[in-house]
């Protein structure tokens, strides 16, 4: 999993990726079949035997492959804008900045347009937050 500013997971075998596809949240284990899927806003949960770690991703894609180093691993490559870790995600400034969405003017196309996409995004934040 990497995002511009930072690489999460790599080349580390897990059991399985559940990820929020663009058609409905599924998850990928190894010999899964050949896939490409656009990411939303949501939480990927990464489980590693009895370990699992859940990341909030603003947005991105997956891309399942199958092995071509002879070790029998699917690699499963997640890029995302903005990916963290859910415990960093702050429910009060995220609440904070959808008011803020809110209460702004929209007069403009513009405006309008950066509210419900704002909107919609610190949304995700606020669920990923719980």
């Amino acid at each position: 999993m990497t995002s511009p500013g930072e690489g999460i997971y790599m080349r580390k075998a897990v059991d399985s990726v559940t990820v929020p596809g663009t058609e409905g949240v599924f998850t990928v284990t190894n010999n899964h079949s050949l896939i490409v899927s656009q990411l939303k806003a949501g939480v990927i949960n990464v489980k590693d035997g009895s370990e699992s770690k859940d990341y909030f991703i603003s947005d991105g894609f997956l891309f399942f492959n199958h092995p071509t180093d002879g070790s029998g691993c699917c690699t499963a490559e997640i890029s995302g804008v903005e990916l963290v870790p859910t415990s960093a995600l702050d429910k009060d400034r995220a609440t904070q900045v959808l008011s803020e969405l809110m209460a702004a003017p929209k007069d403009t196309e513009w405006d309008r347009t950066k509210a419900a996409l704002g909107s919609a995004l610190v949304q995700q934040v606020l669920k990923a937050a719980e």
